[in-house]
């Protein structure tokens, strides 16, 4: 099989697909072909900003295979997530990612060094289930035109599997033969990550049916799409935010915030010396230390919420 990757920034590139590779695979159809690069056209991009280093997604294989040969070729260990549809069409399908790429991507978030740690926290759980819902909100913007209707996804839940057993049955002694789409992602210093797209028959029928209406009503002559597609945070990238620092707070009765007078003192539920509170939209995304530069007031950040987190705070 010969492999396309590409030279630009978080660009998707399709490979030649294989139509014999194993036991009894099929050539994918062509609608299913055009929901790949769909689906896969804003991994790059996102990636991309997310990681703070340029990705490129490469498609390596689209094959359709029994439950048991589905198994096989996923890469074990891995992370698998299920993205089920919450409207646009019915049903979902499956997200695996190899545990190392898996493990990459947490510590990138984290801002952590890529060692060889081999556990899987929860923070890195908490990392890629953020990362794949930025991946799916940019394949529901990437989807819409090709099936002209809007699409968009159930948060995703995440389990990770040490091997074959570990699977939904659906994937390895379920009867029906289903779709599987290998692509990895790729970046500099030897960022590698496997990823692969399991979908079943039922939602590849679907998605035949919608981009089979979608192009005997579309126009003769068509705009040429862009190259890329943004992902959803790199649209608000330059939207500024209020950044408020919280000393304390206090409660008080009514009828003593009456009585307030130049002077008076009112006392915060922090000792002096605790940190303060940093505050995004009214969120706390870290803590610090009040100092002074230049006869001016500031912060010292001492400990900061992980970038999954933050993330969250922008919604």
């Amino acid at each position: 099989m010969t492999q396309h990757r590409s030279q630009g920034t978080g660009v998707f590139t399709p490979a030649e697909p294989r139509p014999g590779a194993g036991d009894g695979a099929l050539a994918p159809s062509e609608s299913l072909s055009k929901f790949v690069q769909a689906f896969f056209e804003g991994a790059g991009p996102t990636l991309t900003t997310l990681l703070n280093r340029p990705v490129s997604i490469a498609v390596r294989e689209v094959v359709q295979l029994s439950g048991k040969e589905v198994a096989g070729r996923i890469p074990m260990p891995c992370v698998l997530l299920e993205a089920r549809y919450q409207r646009g069409l019915q049903g979902g399908h499956w997200l695996s990612l190899g545990l190392p790429g898996a493990l990459l991507i947490g510590h990138a978030l984290a801002g952590e060094a890529e060692g060889e740690a081999l556990e899987f926290t929860p923070a890195d759980a908490d990392a890629v289930g953020e990362v794949t819902n930025q991946l799916l909100g940019a394949a529901a913007s990437a989807l819409k035109p090709l099936l002209t209707r809007s699409v968009a996804f159930d948060p995703v839940s995440l389990t990770v599997a040490e091997d074959a057993s570990g699977l939904p049955s659906e994937l390895s002694v379920g009867k029906e033969r289903l779709w599987l789409v290998r692509a990895e992602a790729t970046g500099p210093d030897g960022f590698r990550a496997e990823m692969s797209l399991v979908v079943g028959p039922d939602l590849v029928r679907e998605i035949a049916a919608l981009v089979e209406e979608a192009g005997s009503a579309a126009p003769a002559v068509e705009a040429p799409l862009p190259a890329t597609a943004p992902s959803g945070i790199d649209l608000i990238l330059d939207v500024t935010l209020p950044v408020a620092v919280e000393l304390g707070r206090s409660r008080m009765q009514i009828q003593d915030i009456l009585k307030l007078a130049p002077g008076s003192i009112i006392e915060l539920d922090k000792s002096a010396g605790d940190p303060v509170d940093i505050l995004i939209n009214d969120r706390p995304i870290a803590k610090g230390e009040v100092v002074v530069i230049d006869e001016n007031f500031g912060v010292r950040l001492t400990s900061i919420v992980t970038t999954a987190e933050r993330i969250r705070t922008l919604r």
